[in-house]
């Protein structure tokens, strides 16, 4: 029971207190907890400013005194990656100490995809998922993540634009980015909030999980994505579950 994606109140976006967090997960049967707190460069982003490292060290320090011999919490990060920021994103993270990196993509361009009345109406849907799945591209050619996060999200709101979404017109470029995963020691993520949303299926879906595998892909990391404590530990059983019936027994606590 290994939860490897949640968030706390030092993002910017959630305001669950660790403490909360983790008892949460001790409730629930979690043994091991990542805490991947957002960290964004993009000027009109949410969490843009928010992050403070040294608050979240010394916060990481009190749970893991709280929790000691019930739960293994790691101090992870949840990078925001575009490519206009790669420099700040290198820059930032040289004199770091995070157990774990995660990248992830959630804009196109200047817009992020949560914003979706802005970026989805008017747009075939090849126009709308093909840049986002661009970013998700240079996210792995950056070689700065130990694991790429929610790599089809664009589909959470995409599906109420367009209905199921449907990978298979992107399965080339889908492949680059598996391809490129497994050839840096990454870790593919699977994350459960999809479960929880409107495409009802994790991200990425079954059937991207099953190229991964069929090229040669084996590492793992199951994260429910949390931002309340309720969520903690969410859809992580039913994830692994599917992960082993691919042949994905690699569930990693971190890909270091």
């Amino acid at each position: 029971m290994i939860d490897s994606h949640v968030h706390s109140h030092c993002s910017g976006d959630c305001q669950t207190p660790m403490m909360d967090a983790c008892r949460s997960a001790v409730s629930r049967g979690i043994t091991d907890i990542t805490f991947t707190d957002h960290l964004d460069f993009e000027p009109t982003d949410l969490c843009y400013g928010f992050f403070d490292y040294d608050l979240y060290k010394r916060r990481i320090s009190e749970v893991r005194d709280a929790f000691a011999g019930q739960l293994t919490i790691n101090c992870g990060i949840e990078v925001d990656y575009a490519v206009t920021y790669q420099s700040s994103i290198e820059e930032y993270l040289a004199d770091k100490e995070f157990d774990y990196i995660l990248g992830a993509a959630h804009y196109v361009g200047d817009t992020i995809l949560e914003d979706h009345a802005k970026y989805f109406p008017g747009k075939a849907v090849r126009e709308a998922y093909a840049p986002y799945f661009e970013t998700a591209l240079a996210a792995a050619q950056s070689g700065l993540f130990n694991a790429l996060a929610h790599v089809d999200l664009c589909k959470r709101y995409g599906v109420l634009y367009y209905g199921p979404f449907d990978w298979s017109p992107y399965s080339e470029i889908i492949e680059q980015i598996l391809r490129l995963v497994i050839e840096q020691g990454m870790a593919l993520e699977i994350n459960t909030s999809g479960l929880r949303q409107a495409p009802a299926e994790s991200y990425p879906g079954r059937g991207i999980l099953e190229l991964y595998h069929a090229l040669g892909g084996r590492k793992v990391t199951i994260g429910s994505d949390a931002h309340r404590a309720e969520d903690v530990g969410a859809g992580i059983v039913q994830a692994s579950e599917m992960a082993r019936d691919i042949g994905l027994a690699q569930v990693s606590v971190r890909s270091l």
